[in-house]
């Protein structure tokens, strides 16, 4: 397995102004397991500054919003009994009820408590594990009712920039019986991997990163954090919950210590100026271990340019400013202060 992190590099030899040369590297990576491309391009420097929604906050909060409490028992549907003896499934300050625009058969959303805006250093340990163990109840809810396979990510859009429509922080938990295009292609590669290696995959990814340390940033417990090898984003963190194969494995230690891991994840954010993100959390149908990735969503320059263009959506290519192994050492740093 030589060739496990594979990459190739590109020059592009032009001149200023003034006739000097400029030698450009670009330099594309290939996914482990998928194989898909990625480009490291030239950093031009950017400067972010995470947006601040303030006065948006104020404006669409209290009665405004739905998932805020004066309305979140109100404005929001409830789940057919067998779903929920209740209407809907509480675990703390957390809340899940059902999508009104459902993107599958099974679509909660989850709102993480009562408050409205959320700065990324406000989320505490509490608040986030109890969003997602009351992810996992809705989860184990329907699959007691369902006795057929099921297709099951709960998926995080956090502010606007990540195509998030309410500020106020919620998941949502999509169980389908038809599996997304990344579902599909997980499964494929990790059987083909497994069947020509005699290896899972993420059970080798994750003790080849943890030896050679370049993208490792750390783990808690069962809960282990990296930054990709070839990047879907200018930040790509993904952690494995090391010997969790389904979502009844987890218990609630994995998400206390999965809560933690994101805290560090959140401040190397903000330490680049981001904010906003996306992120999946994978439960694979082929007994591989539960995994979730995270990358951040951000504009660039003052016409704030989106950071998808034809590259991405066309031609299905990530692009990414940020060198994996350097993003990691910044990671590194605030994972030990967790």
């Amino acid at each position: 397995m030589h060739d496990f992190f594979r990459k190739e590099e590109e020059w592009f030899t032009f001149y200023d102004g003034e006739g000097k040369k400029i030698d450009q590297k670009t330099e594309m990576r290939y996914d482990p397991l998928t194989g898909e491309s990625s480009r490291l391009v030239f950093d031009p420097g950017m400067d972010l500054t995470p947006p601040d929604y303030t006065d948006a906050a104020a404006q669409t909060e209290g009665k405004n919003c739905p998932f805020c409490p004066e309305n979140v028992h109100k404005m929001t549907p409830v789940f057919p009994e067998e779903i929920a003896a209740e209407g809907r499934i509480s675990h703390g300050q957390a809340i899940v009820f059902p999508n009104l625009f459902p993107y599958s058969k099974h679509n909660g959303v989850v709102v993480f408590s009562g408050d409205h805006y959320v700065r990324l250093a406000d989320f505490t340990v509490p608040m986030i594990k109890d969003a997602f163990m009351a992810a996992q109840a809705y989860i184990q809810n329907v699959m007691a009712v369902e006795n057929k396979p099921l297709h099951i990510s709960i998926n995080w859009n956090y502010l606007p920039y990540s195509g998030g429509s309410i500020l106020h922080p919620h998941l949502h938990v999509v169980i389908s019986e038809s599996a997304t295009n990344y579902q599909t292609l997980l499964n494929q590669k990790s059987k083909a991997f497994k069947a020509t290696h005699n290896k899972e995959y993420f059970d080798h990814l994750y003790a080849t990163e943890k030896e050679t340390g370049d993208r490792w940033i750390g783990e808690r417990g069962n809960v282990a954090w990296m930054h990709t090898y070839a990047p879907k984003a200018h930040n790509d963190f993904l952690t494995v919950f090391a010997g969790k194969n389904s979502i009844q494995d987890i218990n609630e230690q994995d998400w206390e210590h999965f809560a933690e891991g994101l805290q560090a994840i959140f401040s190397t954010l903000t330490e680049q100026g981001l904010a906003s993100f996306n992120m999946v959390l994978h439960f694979s149908n082929e007994g591989a271990p539960v995994h979730a990735r995270l990358v951040p969503r951000l504009t660039l320059g003052g016409l704030d340019t989106s950071d998808i263009n034809f590259f991405q959506m066309l031609h299905e290519e990530p692009l990414t400013y940020k060198i994996p192994e350097d993003v990691a050492q910044k990671a590194r740093v605030h994972f030990s202060n967790i």
